[in-house]
């Protein structure tokens, strides 16, 4: 019983190390200074995870290539992109030294 319980334990403890590790999807609607869709066009984005508020420290931030659908929809992966600064993975994110803002 008493190793059941240990293989139980480290299962879930391997289980949220992995979960934390993954990447986050992000969608955005892309629109112009005029309010205009941006529509099939290829476009750049830096993603920011700041620390403490809105206009916190950031602790990863990285750009992604993309390009957006007929609705100006872009579909990313945060976490997948080309590291600006941080360490390069969500997992090494202390999330609960939080809040933290995209």
């Amino acid at each position: 019983m008493k190793n059941i319980f240990s293989i139980i334990i480290s299962l879930l403890v391997f289980i949220q190390g992995f979960t934390q590790s993954l990447p986050i999807n992000y969608q955005a609607v892309i629109r112009d200074a005029a309010g205009n869709l941006v529509a099939n066009t290829s476009i750049g984005m830096q993603i920011s995870i700041l620390q403490g508020s809105e206009t916190g420290a950031a602790v990863f931030e990285e750009t992604h290539t993309t390009t957006t659908n007929v609705n100006g929809l872009v579909s990313l992966k945060i976490g997948e992109g080309t590291l600006v600064s941080g360490s390069g993975l969500l997992a090494d994110i202390n999330w609960q030294n939080g809040p933290y803002f995209v």
